[in-house]
């Protein structure tokens, strides 16, 4: 007995050094890299063939001339190369259709778009469901994804891709600590300290369903103003969709473009991303 509490007594002596690195806080802890918290983030997510949400999106009253307006969105998923929303107002319909890396907006039967916004990107999370692919994908927006550190946000511990917290100047992707699950995409950076030009998706209330999880709760911010909320009301896994509702080429021969209107008086026709969408939604809804 004697001689296992002399070893034992070595043993914590050793250890006495290296006490401070065993108690640091979070942030100085080991950080997991970035393709491996990747790799944990698609493992924990889940696999499907498809999906189909059925969904309440509410855009605001600060993106509408009128109240807040809500209109019930079908999403449908085609792992990992589809994706298509659509939804109605008293206006005409709204499409969006990605697929095999093309694009396309219709509104009230005219092509207006056949490129992605930034809001369009909240879905690459979930489309793009390999590794090799998602970081293709957020090194095409920005996010270095090799990068990795571990930052706080509304109280929850995160892990933080393509940044070294607390650094908000470059787009970064934040997955809680504990379930790897996405909660929060900083999609554009504040320029020059202008925190209203900043955007950024976040995601909650997260569900099992079958064999994957979702989140029925997705947010868009343009600083601290709430843009859109999307709540999830229905879904299916693996539902059978046709070809046809994704195919580009197919719609871009159904439907005639939008002739661009000319610029108004004072407004330069540069316009964001943001605000193309805001235009876009005002249209359907004024």
């Amino acid at each position: 007995m004697r001689r296992y509490a002399q070893i034992l007594f070595s043993i914590l002596t050793l250890m006495l050094p290296f006490g401070p690195f065993l108690t640091a806080p979070p942030t100085h802890a080991y950080v997991l890299h970035g393709y491996h918290l990747l790799d944990l983030m698609r493992r924990e997510m889940g696999t499907a063939r498809s999906l189909e949400v059925i969904q309440k999106l509410t855009i605001q009253e600060s993106v509408l001339p009128t109240e807040a307006v809500a209109v019930q969105e079908t999403v449908s998923y085609r792992f990992p190369v589809a994706f298509r929303s659509e939804f109605a107002s008293a206006a005409g319909e709204h499409i969006q259709i990605f697929s095999n890396g093309r694009a396309l907006t219709i509104v009230d039967g005219r092509i207006v778009s056949d490129t992605e916004s930034e809001l369009d990107h909240y879905k690459d999370i979930f489309l793009f469901n390999t590794r090799e692919l998602l970081i293709n994908r957020l090194s095409q927006l920005g996010v270095a994804a090799d990068v990795s550190s571990v930052g706080r946000f509304q109280g929850r511990i995160a892990y933080v891709l393509g940044a070294q917290y607390p650094d908000e100047t470059v787009p970064q992707l934040w997955l809680d600590k504990e379930t790897f699950r996405p909660m929060r995409w900083l999609l554009k950076p504040a320029s020059a300290g202008n925190l209203s030009e900043a955007i950024e998706v976040r995601y909650g209330d997260w569900r099992k369903l079958s064999s994957i999880w979702y989140p029925e709760r997705i947010e868009f911010y343009q600083g601290d103003r709430l843009l859109r909320r999307m709540q999830v009301q229905r879904t299916r896994v693996n539902p059978e969709f046709s070809n046809r509702l994704f195919d580009v080429a197919y719609w871009k021969s159904i439907y005639p473009y939008a002739a661009a209107p000319p610029p108004a008086q004072g407004e330069s026709g540069d316009k964001n991303d943001i605000q193309r969408t805001i235009d876009r939604f005002r249209k359907l809804f004024e």
